[in-house]
């Protein structure tokens, strides 16, 4: 990537003062945007929600993205015009994480009402609540296949639900304190797992059983991401705000990327597996070469004033052109990569 992408964080963020300052209407977009931003990759400010985006998940065709969010809601998202199509309204509590089913029909929300819905992609109509954990919920995943959902909680437990009929398939426990992140593998076979209690574990999707831990000393591990050839896992953490990287089959530590200066709260690949993004409290997004841990480049987010621009998630589009990341500010971001 060009190093012209790396930026300065005051003339950014003067750019982006200038535009979030300026009055709006109903009747204008959502998406705040500046010739200027082109210059460092950033295509679009996305303002419609009123808290923290915790969530970001593009459609698998690539022509929608969905953000869920601190203000209990859901929003849905066009791609190409970066407009917004609909806002999905039935979680009590802040919305922590998004996920498209394989097919693009169904999405999953993980909340802290300790609740999972399934909602229509394309109507946005609630299908189902799914209800059985006693605390917050953290991540949501479906199974390549997508027979599956697994919901991660702060009650400690992972649990694997029948997508189609919305039953519980089995409950996963062995972390001691909450789960953060959760992922499967990319042939389904194996999930991962990232927790408060300093450890990833990796089980077996269809008993349910642990197949190993792999110990990140005492820190917690914000998320988890399988590469997409399902040979390596990135992990997230606030070890040193640093990014791991494991071998999945023996479990051991290939390399450690440090740069970030404040916790790594989401990590993802690339698709074709080359890239790694990692979005930090530090307000930064930094992407690595996933094959030598070399850093490539880093993006600094403009901020809204007055607000402290976390990043809480971070996702490439289905065709690798894109990432957008949600943030403290209560926007999306998305970043054109050349």
């Amino acid at each position: 990537m060009n190093n012209s992408i790396i930026i300065s964080m005051t003339a950014l963020s003067l750019i982006a003062f200038q535009a979030l300052a300026a009055p709006q209407d109903d009747a204008q977009k959502a998406a705040v945007k500046s010739p200027d931003y082109a210059a460092f990759g950033l295509s679009a400010i996305l303002i419609k929600h009123s808290n923290a985006v915790q969530s970001v998940c593009f459609s698998p065709d690539g022509k929608t993205f969905t953000s869920g969010s601190a203000d209990k809601t859901i929003k849905l998202w066009d791609a190409r015009t970066e407009t917004l199509k609909t806002t999905l309204a039935g979680h009590s509590d802040d919305v922590r994480s998004v996920c498209f089913s394989p097919d693009g029909t169904t999405i999953a929300s993980g909340s802290y009402d300790k609740t999972i819905k399934l909602w229509d992609a394309s109507t946005g109509t609630l299908k189902t609540t799914l209800m059985g954990h006693s605390d917050s919920v953290t991540s949501v995943c479906f199974s390549p296949d997508g027979s599956t959902i697994g919901s991660a909680c702060e009650d400690n437990t992972i649990k694997l639900w029948d997508a189609r009929t919305g039953t519980l398939k089995t409950t996963l426990t062995g972390h001691s304190d909450d789960v953060q992140s959760i992922c499967f593998s990319p042939d389904g076979k194996t999930i991962a797992s990232g927790s408060s209690d300093g450890t990833i574990k990796l089980w077996d999707a269809r008993t349910g059983t642990l197949k190993t831990t792999l110990k990140d000393r005492e820190y917690i591990v914000w998320s988890v991401c399988f590469s997409p050839d399902g040979n390596t896992i990135a992990s997230g953490s606030n070890n040193n705000n640093t990014i791991k990287l494991w071998d999945a089959r023996t479990g051991t530590l290939k390399t450690t990327l440090t740069g970030h200066s404040d916790d790594v709260r989401s990590v993802c690949f690339s698709p074709d597996g080359s890239t790694i993004a990692s979005g930090s409290f530090d307000i930064s997004i930094k992407l690595w070469d996933a094959r030598t841990g070399t850093l490539k480049t880093t993006l600094l987010s403009p901020n809204k004033t007055g607000t402290r621009n976390t990043v809480w998630s971070v996702c490439f589009s289905p065709d690798g052109t894109t990432i957008a990341s949600g943030g403290g500010d209560n926007t999306i971001k998305l970043w054109r990569l050349p």
